[in-house]
């Protein structure tokens, strides 16, 4: 684990827990060893390390390129293991970065909508993370985020926030009875689509 990360992790996160009376539900989902990706809605340029202050193990995540020619936030987000992604277009590199994440035995953050949602309501999914799962074969855990959106009442304790985490699952139950189709884009939708229910379901347990 980098050296910042580590060092972040252990002084933010109870101090974010403290501060703000945060809810982590089902921490003890999330495998701490193998290929893993923690799926989640999206609703905030927060959630990254809201979901790594909760999590049990060391997190990579994708961020649009962009962000990563600012000269500060750029080299931040690099140490907080962020993988440069372009956004609307096929990014072989970025996905390939991913995949060497996952098949290296480490932990990834997606969003499978692939943006944020400006109402908090669930999007559909796209199919990179299907893509991702089963081209890797890493287990999916979904995640539930609720408030993550509204940073600046959290301290004032008017948002509850709340990252909810579900069992571990292979891509083939997610995919269900696609489970059989041959690798492609059908069989990555119904995987990303899979991965959207176990989301709504964890949505609809608060």
């Amino acid at each position: 684990m980098g050296l910042l990360y580590s060092a972040s992790r252990l002084f933010f996160s109870p101090l974010v827990a403290v501060a703000t009376g945060y809810e982590v539900r089902g921490r003890e989902n999330i495998p701490l060893t193998g290929g893993l990706i923690v799926a989640s809605n999206h609703v905030a340029y927060t959630d990254p390390p809201v979901i790594g202050f909760a999590a049990q193990r060391e997190l990579h995540y994708l961020a649009k390129e962009e962000l990563f020619r600012q000269p500060v936030l750029g080299p931040l987000i690099t140490a907080y293991n962020a993988i440069p992604i372009r956004r609307g277009k096929a990014d072989v590199a970025g996905m390939t970065r991913a995949m060497e994440v996952l098949k290296g035995g480490r932990a990834l953050i997606m969003f499978p909508e692939g943006t944020r949602s400006r109402d908090g309501n669930l999007l559909p999914a796209r199919p990179g993370v299907g893509m991702l799962a089963v081209n890797t074969n890493a287990l999916i855990v979904p995640c539930y985020l609720s408030g993550s959106d509204k940073p600046g009442k959290w301290f004032l304790r008017q948002v509850r926030l709340r990252v909810l985490f579900g069992r571990a699952q292979t891509w083939q139950e997610l995919a269900g009875e696609q489970a059989g189709l041959e690798p492609g884009r059908e069989l990555y939708q119904s995987v990303g689509d899979g991965v959207m229910r176990e989301i709504a379901s964890l949505k609809a347990s608060l």
